[in-house]
């Protein structure tokens, strides 16, 4: 009886034994073709890198080189941003603002001079987002460079609390917003159109001459034909922007 229960333990054990064997030996399989796979990729990475390798173009400095290593970093895009704050310095510095007021029978307000620069920040606009990608970033730049300029201006008319100034900037924001809309409507349509969003943005639908709702249109009619004949090149590179005195419209 002892003899048989140890023959059956023998044999249990050389089972237990034999499934082991057979598991190792499809693992060392395995390891081998991994293995073989990995030495077959590395020879076909060699021989790409050995007949396939470009030199690199004499524009990409060091510099450039590792900003393209960084992925938070695109170069291209950061000179694209600080281009918007040019484009915007261009619209703040150069634009006369008495000469919109006299013109244009506007007040000398903070409301006018916003809406005045709004105006122009949209015909950018309009001309930059007919650059694809390149030129949603420039637009977004623009209009970035136009609240940070609000934010200082508004701090500069007086003493106030930050929520009020918060509320402000806000219901500016949703305003140009509403703006952009009917300029990008009027712009698309015959005069009427235009010349209505100018009356609801700049006169508050109040009383206005009726010349100088035409006037503003076709100011604006012209501008945006010059912005639209600006290439691409001048665009993102040019030093000044061609702005058209009042006078010539």
């Amino acid at each position: 009886m002892n003899t048989i229960k140890f023959f059956n333990h023998v044999l249990g054990l050389r089972t237990v034994l034999y499934g082991s064997l057979q598991k190792n030996a499809s693992r060392i399989c395995c390891s081998n073709k991994i293995l073989h796979n990995n030495v077959y990729n590395q020879r076909n990475v060699q021989f790409i890198s050995t007949y396939e390798v470009k030199n690199v173009s004499k524009e990409d400095s060091i510099f450039k080189k590792f900003l393209k290593k960084v992925p938070f970093v695109n170069f291209d895009s950061m000179k694209i941003k600080a281009r918007g704050y040019v484009l915007y310095e261009e619209i703040a510095d150069k634009i006369d603002y008495m000469e919109y007021f006299k013109e244009f029978d506007l007040p000398d307000t903070f409301y006018s001079w916003f809406s005045i620069t709004e105006l122009y920040v949209w015909m950018l606009s309009v001309r930059a987002m007919a650059e694809g990608e390149d030129g949603k970033i420039l637009r977004n730049s623009i209009i970035e460079a136009l609240w940070a300029d609000v934010g200082q201006r508004i701090k500069k008319l007086g003493p106030g609390n930050t929520s009020s100034l918060k509320t402000q900037v806000q219901e500016l924001s949703e305003q140009m917003q509403a703006a952009f809309i009917a300029y990008d409507e009027g712009i698309q349509s015959d005069d009427i159109v235009l010349a209505g969003a100018i009356w609801r943005r700049f006169y508050k639908m109040e009383h206005v001459d009726p010349h100088n709702l035409d006037k503003f249109v076709r100011h604006i009619r012209k501008q945006v034909c010059v912005l639209d004949s600006l290439s691409k090149d001048n665009l993102f590179k040019a030093n000044t922007i061609n702005w058209l005195p009042i006078e010539n419209s």
